[in-house]
């Protein structure tokens, strides 16, 4: 197993959304991102927002884009860039009331990027709801064919064409195929839908794509659920047909509009969601492509052990030594049982 060990950036000198991050190996990353016509379809942090009082689970699709862009760690061993969009009464009605600060890092010997981000809202800010926020990447369809979220779920998959009207039928389940027409026959009379592949969260820490030619994975790893909504059984999207890959940290799916972030005027409100972690492995032969998929588990094992990180710059994310700890013995007759350690305020309501 070979990872990309020397990593450094190349920033421009216009502040642009997102950095373009390289290897001295090569431009794995880089090359793995879809050939799209704008660059901010091919990755990107997004969120759905409503103003207050709408009901259901939809609203506004806004891609949240830096309007400046700062260096906030620099040094041989790291660096941690950071691009903020913030919110002012001139946009009211136009814009999700927020301001937000996303991070980027890269560490030295570590193949792969953190991204996090803090969300922040003012007491005297209009109140809205928000449903959906999450990560999206999208890599290229003719190099990355095979996708794994479990080792029991994983296969080569359909092209993005093979949805299309003349290729498929829809079904009555929303965005759910019947393949009629694909590129590939061996596809032929397949239901496609990205809900297929949903997991729930207590079980989904790492899922991604294998390029085989070369031998690449492109993973994404999630090394703890306290940033995510919804609890352990809640359900979430994973990798599908695109080839997409997503990092989800709030959203409605399956469990409906008791999910939806509802801010009034008057309730400040900060989080900080993530980090995760891109993960990039490749194979100096490509006798067994399969084996980046056993390499990024090891990969999220350590993640979760580092977890909580020591690097986040941001004083928002709180350290190890900032963390409380619970010693004792906790008898339980339920075996289903979850126990939930958080702030006492943060359970004031429902206890």
């Amino acid at each position: 197993m070979s990872s990309k060990q020397e990593i450094f950036f190349m920033v421009q000198s216009v502040p642009v959304d997102f950095p373009m991050m390289l290897t001295a190996a090569s431009t794995m990353l880089v090359a793995a991102l879809a050939r799209l016509s704008l660059v901010n379809k091919r990755r990107y942090w997004d969120l759905v927002w409503s103003e207050e009082g709408s009901s259901g689970t939809t609203g506004t699709s806004y891609v949240i884009k830096g309007a400046k862009f700062n260096v906030i760690v620099e040094n041989e061993e790291q660096v941690e860039i950071s691009f903020i969009r913030e919110w002012n009464s001139s946009l009211e009605g136009k814009h999700v009331p927020l301001n937000i600060d996303k991070r980027f890092i890269m560490l030295r010997g570590s193949s792969g990027f953190y991204s996090y981000a803090i969300y922040e809202r003012l007491k005297d800010w209009p109140g809205f709801n928000l449903p959906e926020t999450r990560i999206v990447f999208k890599l290229r369809k003719d190099k990355f064919r095979y996708m794994a979220v479990a080792d029991n779920r994983q296969r080569h998959m359909p092209l993005p064409e093979d949805r299309l009207p003349r290729r498929s039928r829809e079904l009555i389940v929303p965005e759910a195929v019947l393949l009629v027409h694909p590129v590939e026959p061996e596809f032929k009379g397949e239901v496609d839908d990205k809900y297929q592949y949903s997991c729930e969260n207590k079980d989904l820490y790492v899922h991604g794509w294998i390029c085989s030619n070369p031998s690449v994975g492109w993973w994404q790893i999630t090394p703890s659920n306290e940033f995510r909504s919804g609890g352990l059984m809640k359900q979430n999207l994973t990798s599908h047909v695109g080839p997409t890959n997503l990092a989800m940290f709030l959203s409605a799916h399956y469990v409906g509009e008791e999910m939806v972030l509802k801010f009034k005027r008057g309730e400040p409100w900060k989080k900080v969601f993530g980090p995760v972690f891109i993960y990039l492995n490749t194979l100096i032969d490509n006798n067994d492509p399969l084996s980046l998929w056993e390499d990024a588990k090891q990969q999220m094992l350590s993640e979760v052990q580092s977890w909580p990180y020591t690097f986040p710059a941001s004083e928002d994310f709180p350290k190890s030594d900032q963390r409380g700890c619970v010693s004792g013995r906790l008898q339980i007759s339920d075996r289903l049982s979850l126990v939930i350690l958080a702030y006492p305020a943060c359970f004031a309501n429902i206890l």
